[in-house]
């Protein structure tokens, strides 16, 4: 066989693998779809955010933002939020945005679904003048000819916000965490159905929510007590679920691991610990100074248990 040719046809073997290669990482990596495992900001997308952000800035340069930038899953979409404006670009048509109309009211939460081009976002009357106080949870289809559906919340405490939003993306359901006082927090409860209603929990200090992402079932925290409990949407039991202590909720993982951190009495962390329903919870790691507990990722308990495995 000629030897030019042997070494043009290994040249051209080598280049394939190394193409397919950065096919994957992109198809895999960078731009998988995010997962709904965790909902205070997941592991995946811990491992993601850079090179998302990055991804997203890119593909939306020519778009001067004016609030703080959502990008969607797949970075069809951008969306420009404000306290009181959301604009939404597609990456295809940067000169011709839709402006949606809040009427009149006020921004609390925005955040793309992690599987679709869904939005959701919280509306609250920002410029009220008296009568009730209606807060809506809205749900924004760049794409559908009918873009908005939304799920009101009637006759809340005055400056009552919805800060905070879990959802189980094979079920529907979304849990809403609903500020109606410094530091005091309600939990409502909406479907595909906008049957929506408030669940009655055992606290009003809610620290963390988290969903798991194929089953009705609420994951929080009492952020003052240290206790965390788990809500189960199909009949409305609860039940406690962290060991003798005090612990926050730090999330959930895809494969339904919950992610917690036990705490002092300064509300410190002090160690990290994993767990899972009708398991139980191990320690993975002590921490030699205690640190602030809403710096803590689900990413660094699972860096902490590879290492503490080797």
């Amino acid at each position: 066989m000629n030897k030019k040719f042997v070494e043009f046809a290994v040249c051209f073997v080598l280049g394939l693998g190394v193409q397919a290669g950065a096919y994957v990482y992109m198809d895999q990596v960078l731009f998988a779809p995010l997962s709904s495992g965790d909902y205070d900001m997941s592991d995946v997308k811990d491992k993601v955010a850079e090179a998302a952000e990055k991804a997203g800035k890119k593909i939306f340069a020519g778009v001067t933002v004016k609030g703080k930038a959502y990008y969607s899953y797949d970075y069809k979409y951008m969306a420009d939020v404000t306290a009181d404006s959301v604009t939404i670009y597609k990456a295809e048509a940067l000169n011709n945005p839709q402006k949606i109309n809040l009427k009149n009211q006020g921004v609390s939460f925005f955040e793309w679904m992690p599987d679709r081009n869904l939005a959701l976002m919280a509306l609250y009357p920002v410029h009220w003048k008296g009568g009730r106080w209606d807060v809506t949870l809205a749900r924004y289809n760049p794409e559908g000819t009918t873009h908005e559906s939304d799920a009101p919340i009637r006759d809340l405490p005055r400056n009552a916000k919805i800060v905070d939003v879990a959802y189980s993306t094979a079920t529907n359901a979304v849990y809403m965490k609903m500020e109606v006082g410094k530091g005091l927090y309600r939990i409502y409860r909406t479907d595909a159905n906008y049957d929506t209603r408030r669940i009655y929990v055992q606290t009003s200090h809610i620290g963390k929510l988290a969903v798991y992402y194929d089953k009705d079932r609420l994951f929080y925290d009492d952020s003052q007590k240290g206790i965390m409990y788990t809500f189960n949407g199909d009949d409305s039991s609860w039940r406690v679920i962290s060991p003798p202590g005090a612990f926050r909720l730090v999330g959930l993982g895809d494969d339904k691991t919950i992610y917690a951190a036990k705490i002092n009495s300064k509300g410190e962390a002090t160690a990290y610990y994993t767990g899972m329903l009708g398991v139980g919870f191990k320690e993975v790691k002590a921490l030699d100074t205690p640190v602030e507990f809403n710096s803590i990722t689900i990413h660094m308990i699972k860096e902490a248990a590879l290492h503490s495995n080797k």
